[in-house]
C-alpha cells in the first residue's frame, strides 16, 4: 500500500510501498480517512535533532493525527469492535511508571509517540494502534473535524492550564492551526483581548479570517512587545507561545505583566536561551504544554465539537491526495499553510 514518511535520513519527504500492518495482541487495524501535516511532522522533513532523536528505523510512515474505521482488532481487544469510528491519542505510555500510576500518563517516562517513534504513522491507507490509545468518535462529528481532534487537545490543554479569568488580556505568538485554536478558545473562555502575532503573511490573513483575535500583528513590520504594551499598557496577563520560534519565547516573556502567565506550546528546532531574571523578577510563571490530559481532554474536545462551539475546520486550507504529501510539506515549510488535510 501506498505511505507517506522516510526511506532515509536528510531534507525531504517520500511516497513509498509499505506492507499492510498486522495487529498484534491489543491493537486494532484502522481504516485511515482523513490525517492532518503537523509542525511536529515537519521536524522529520527537515531532519532536525528531534527527529533523529525520535527515529525506530526505516521505513517509517510519518502521520499521527487522523480518523478512521476498525476494521479488524488483534487477540484480547475488548472495547473496539470492528465499524467502530475512532480517532487517536498519540501519547502510548508504559502504564506503569511513577506518572502513569499518578494520573499523568501523557508525560510518562517511557513514552512512545504513535507515527514519531512507531514504524506505522497514519499517512497510508491501514495503521495499526494500541487499543488503549483509540478514542471512538460520535457520528455528530465528521471525519475530518475528528483527524484535528489531536491538535485541538493541545490548544484545550494550553488553554485549561493558562487559567484564563474573565478580562484577562492575552497574547498568542504564532497563528499555525493551534494557536488559532488557541485564540478562539481564549476568547470563550472570558479574554477581554486577544492579540496574535505572526511573521507569515499568508498565516496572518488566515487570523484575520478566523477572526477570535481582536488584533493581529505582522511582526516582521514592528516590533510585537511595543504594540502589546501600546494596548494594554503593562503587558498582557497571559502569553501562549506556539510557534516554537527562539525569538517569540523571548518576547513573550518581555511583553508578559508581572505576575502574568507564560504557557509554551512550540517546540524549538534548537536550545533557546532565556533571561531567567525576567521570570523572577515579574513573578512570571512559566508552564510546558505536552499534549492533552489523557483521556479528559479527549471528552472536553469531542463535546466542544460536538456542541459547535468551534469550529476546527475553520484552520484547514488545504486538502490533497496522499500522493500529494512532498508537496504539501513544502507548502507548509515555507508557512503558507494552515492545516493540511491528506487523504488516502
Amino acid at each position: 500500500m501506498e505511505a507517506v514518511g522516510k526511506l532515509k535520513g536528510g531534507l525531504g519527504i517520500d511516497v513509498f510501498e509499505i506492507d499492510e500492518p498486522r495487529p498484534g495482541p491489543g491493537e486494532v487495524i484502522v481504516e485511515v480517512r482523513a490525517t492532518a501535516i503537523c509542525g511536529t511532522d515537519l521536524h522529520f522533513y527537515y531532519w532536525d535533532d528531534y527527529a533523529r532523536r525520535h527515529n525506530p528505523g526505516f521505513p517509517k510512515v510519518l502521520g499521527h493525527e487522523f480518523s478512521g474505521v476498525v476494521v479488524e482488532v488483534g487477540e484480547g481487544v475488548k472495547r473496539l469492535d470492528i465499524g467502530d469510528r475512532v480517532a487517536a491519542e498519540t501519547h502510548i505510555p508504559c502504564g506503569s511508571c511513577y506518572y502513569c500510576r499518578t494520573g499523568r500518563p501523557h508525560i510518562c517516562e517511557n513514552v512512545k509517540l504513535y507515527g514519531i517513534d512507531t514504524t506505522y504513522g497514519s499517512f497510508t491507507k491501514y495503521t495499526v494502534l494500541p487499543e488503549r490509545v483509540a478514542i471512538r468518535i460520535p457520528e455528530e462529528i465528521s471525519f475530518e473535524e475528528a483527524a484535528l481532534l489531536e491538535p485541538f487537545g493541545v490548544a484545550m490543554h494550553a488553554v485549561s492550564e493558562a487559567g484564563i479569568k474573565p478580562g484577562d488580556t492575552v497574547a498568542v505568538l504564532g497563528c499555525g492551526p493551534i494557536g488559532l485554536f488557541i485564540q478562539q478558545l481564549a476568547k470563550i473562555s472570558g479574554a477581554s483581548k486577544v492579540i496574535a502575532t505572526e511573521v507569515s503573511k499568508y498565516r496572518l490573513n488566515l487570523a484575520r479570517k478566523v477572526g477570535a483575535a481582536d488584533e493581529v500583528v505582522d511582526a516582521l513590520r514592528e516590533d510585537p512587545v511595543r504594540r502589546v504594551y501600546e494596548l494594554t499598557c503593562r503587558g498582557v496577563d497571559v502569553v501562549f507561545e506556539a510557534s516554537g520560534s527562539t525569538k517569540a519565547v523571548k518576547q513573550g516573556l518581555e511583553m508578559v505583566s508581572k505576575s502574568g502567565r507564560v504557557v509554551q506550546v512550540g517546540i524549538a528546532r534548537r536550545p533557546t536561551k532565556i533571561n531567567i531574571n525576567t521570570i523572577v523578577e515579574k513573578e512570571v510563571r512559566l508552564v510546558g504544554i505536552a499534549g492533552r490530559l489523557m483521556f479528559s481532554t479527549w471528552y472536553r474536545s469531542i463535546r466542544m465539537v460536538q456542541s459547535r462551539a468551534i469550529d476546527v475546520l475553520q484552520v484547514v486550507t488545504h486538502r490533497l491526495p496522499l500522493r500529494q504529501a512532498p508537496k504539501a510539506f513544502e507548502t507548509l515549510s515555507r508557512g503558507e499553510a494552515g492545516k493540511i488535510l491528506l487523504i488516502p
